[in-house]
Parts: C-alpha cells; structure tokens; sequence
C-alpha cells in the first residue's frame, strides 16, 4: 500500500498512469517528487517484483521485454528534443520483499550523458568511502554483461543505466550492492540533479502543485508520447 507508483497499490492515483503494456505500466511521478516535473517516469511491472534482478533472475522475460520497449520508446521520444534517459533502480534492506519496484527514467540533454560515466562513478565511490564500505563498482553491459549476472538475487543494489554512447563502449551502466542501511533512497536522483545543476529532490518535495498543473503536465506529455507509444499495437494500431 505504500507503493504509491504500483498499479496495484491502494494508494496508486490513476491519472498519473501514462501507458499500460500486458505486463509493466509506464506512470508519471509525482510533480514534486520530479526533478523535471512533467517529464519523470517510473517504469513499474504489473506483477508484484521486488528488484529488476529479481525479474530476471525468474527467467521472465515477458515482464523484461516491455521494459525495453519502454525504454526504447522514451529514448526515441526525447532523442527528437536532443535528449537521452538515464535510468535508475535502487533496491533497499529495509524493503524484505515487500516493495515493488521501480525504474526511474530522466531525461538529460546529450551532452550531459556524456558525463553520466564519470558523474557516477565518483558519487559511487564517494558514498563508499563515506560510509566505510568496500562494496566494488561493478559495469553493467547491455550485450555481455546484464544486471543479474553481477548482482545476487535477493541482494540490495543500486542500479543506473545510462545506454549505448561513444564515449562508454564497454559498458551502458554501473551496479552497486548497497552495505549500508543509510543508503539514501534519493541518491540516485540528486546525482543527476547535480549533473544537471537543479537542487537536491528532497528542496522539491516541499513545492505545491494543483491539481490542474499536474494534469496539464501530464496531457502534454501524452501528446508527445501519442509519436512513439508503442502499446498501440496491443491494440492493432500503427505507432506514427
């Protein structure tokens, strides 16, 4: 019930729900929980999962397939705007199995995901040494070297993916088991906020926002989104 972006949750409001495929929902998040408001997404299976490694280490790649479609799609969408996604996964402790998650996707202007390598890999690294782990920064590769060949089922991790860019050959993204129960939950997202120079989300949480802006929000969106949903063809439609 806590949830709030699981279709399934009691406290899940309906409007935010952007496009429904046969197994994993594409939902706006909150204005206030956005670091763009308007343009912050969680992708969030229909099923009860607990981490993407989860998904995939129960072999479903039905579940796994519209993820990427999703992906693929939001990636085509802003690629018109001169823009990329990262996305972001981050599984807590504290969750036991009871949490569903969520893959956040953020778009960035391409220069910016030029830097997305390095940016996180020093905050990675940083938040290690701060909280005296040793937890290794690990490379993710979308080709030879998928998340749930280098992060244990059942394990915390954070997770970013980044996708295929000249200057990361070898890798589309880091994973990271977390040792620490102080693991901020908003670490990923503050990482791109500083990419992106805009404040920490935790300053964001306390904007207000009516009713009417987030709805206006979310029908621009679906304007843009009408060019390259592509669960129109659930539907036998042609996506334009």
């Amino acid at each position: 019930s806590q949830c709030a972006w699981w279709i399934e949750s009691s406290s899940f409001r309906k409007h935010r729900l952007l496009a429904l495929g046969e197994h994993v929902s594409l939902v706006m998040a909150p204005p206030n929980a956005s670091l763009i408001p308007g343009h912050h997404f969680y992708i969030v299976p229909l099923k009860h999962s607990p981490s993407l490694v989860h998904v995939m280490a129960e072999d479903d790649m039905s579940i796994w397939k519209e993820i990427q479609r999703f992906q693929t799609s939001l990636q085509n969408l802003y690629a018109r705007q001169g823009k990329s996604v990262i996305m972001l996964e981050t599984v807590l402790d504290h969750s036991k199995g009871l949490w569903q998650t969520k893959l956040e996707v953020i778009p960035v202007p391409f220069d910016t995901l030029q830097d997305a390598p390095m940016y996180f890999s020093s905050a990675m690294r940083e938040q290690t040494e701060e909280w005296g782990t040793h937890t290794k920064l690990l490379k993710v590769s979308n080709n030879n070297k998928p998340l749930s060949s280098v992060i244990p089922k059942g394990f915390p991790y954070f997770f970013v993916e980044w996708g295929n860019m000249a200057s990361s050959p070898s890798a589309t993204g880091y994973a990271q088991i977390i040792e620490s129960k102080s693991f901020r939950h908003d670490f990923g997202v503050d990482t791109v906020a500083g990419m992106l120079e805009l404040d920490p989300i935790r300053l964001r949480r306390q904007q207000k926002y009516s009713h009417e802006e987030e709805r206006q929000q979310i029908k621009d969106f679906l304007t843009l989104w009408d060019k390259v949903d592509w669960t129109k063809e659930l539907d036998g439609k042609p996506v334009k």
